[in-house]
């Protein structure tokens, strides 16, 4: 059973940090980190706390986890940056809007409000090593909208101008964002996904050549042994002692395969991954409060709907839906006027 990425974290940030970390059976752990004299249990999973009743448990919102995350953060490069030269007021904003977004001829959105607040974007820094034969490293960014939770690729590309500040421009206030720890697992689960096609790509090509170098390796001890069993042969022929032959010819069988299994030990790519830096980037977002009506239904579910607009793509965002929370630029109505996206119509009743 694979490990969940949290216990992945735990186990990295442990090694990070030079501290030892022991499974004892699956999600319960025993850790010993270098400021404490004593191992400390943790647990993953609630229902093994009865048969564990002096380990902690481990999980989202917890008060070790959030200690835990903030020590690692600790350990890289932290900042905060404000990116708010982006133009507030779009012109014909509510058509836009509704260009944007594919809804049903019976629905209508009424805009009510319009409020810019600051979304925060956290930026992931993530050093990547590749261990096999050789060694190489990479670095990843990965940026999340902390806002949906949302996984974003265009902030790079501002990140070398001169567009960032240190200070806020605009008196708005900070839309509310998603804890930390749940987004450096969309990020962390974001990098494994490119690491993962990464080490296949890596694995084939030092696999191709692990077969030339076993070939050649083979060829080499397999000329040595034809030499030795020449030597034999003509000692044999005149009398002499072969023992020796025969037990050098015993080590060079045993030579081979260790070289073999050591050629085949290094052809195994593995991945070491770890958080270097970490940057918040303040970024300005409308927010459209909306009325919903649609003709001839009584009443829509749910009545109203938040948008937001993205002043940097100048685009709205996908909005969530209703009944899956899913991402959507497209939204249907069924009989009992529910809104839902195409992929996740409501069971009809």
């Amino acid at each position: 059973m694979s490990s969940t990425p949290l216990e992945q974290f735990l186990i990295e940030y442990v090694d990070a940090v030079g501290g030892l970390v022991d499974e004892i059976e699956p999600q319960v752990y025993d850790v010993l980190l270098p400021d404490s004299d004593t191992p400390q249990r943790l647990a993953f999973d609630p229902d093994a706390l009865p048969e564990h009743p002096s380990a902690q448990l481990l999980t989202f919102g917890s008060a070790l986890l959030d200690d835990l995350l903030a020590r690692a953060q600790a350990r890289g490069q932290i900042g905060l940056a404000f990116l708010d030269d982006a133009h507030l007021m779009p012109h014909a904003l509510a058509q836009r809007v509704t260009h944007d977004l594919i809804l049903p001829d019976p629905v209508t959105l009424r805009i009510e409000t319009i409020r810019p607040l600051y979304v925060t974007h956290s930026l992931f820094w993530f050093e990547v090593t590749y261990l096999s034969d050789e060694k190489e490293q990479a670095l990843h960014l990965i940026a999340v909208d902390r806002y949906y939770g949302r996984e974003v690729r265009y902030l790079e590309a501002l990140l070398d101008g001169e567009r960032l500040s240190e200070t806020r421009r605009w008196a708005f206030a900070d839309a509310p964002s998603l804890p930390l720890d749940r987004v450096y697992l969309t990020a962390r689960e974001a990098v494994v996904r490119t690491v993962r096609a990464e080490v296949h790509t890596r694995q084939h090509q030092t696999q191709q050549r692990l077969a030339e170098q076993t070939e050649r390796m083979k060829r080499y001890y397999a000329d040595l042994r034809a030499e030795l069993a020449e030597r034999i042969e003509k000692a044999h022929a005149r009398g002499d002692e072969i023992e020796s032959l025969e037990l050098r010819r015993d080590a060079l069988n045993r030579e081979e395969t260790l070289r073999l299994d050591e050629l085949a030990r290094k052809a195994q790519v593995r991945v070491q991954l770890r958080l270097v830096n970490l940057l918040h980037v303040k970024i300005p977002r409308l927010l459209i409060h909306t009325r919903v009506s649609a003709k001839p239904f009584p009443a829509v579910r749910p009545a109203t709907l938040t948008l937001t607009w993205d002043p940097l793509v100048e685009k709205t965002d996908a909005l969530v839906c209703p009944n899956c929370q899913q991402p959507t630029f497209e939204l249907q109505i069924n009989r009992q006027g529910e809104l839902h996206c195409p992929k996740c119509a409501p069971t009809k009743r």
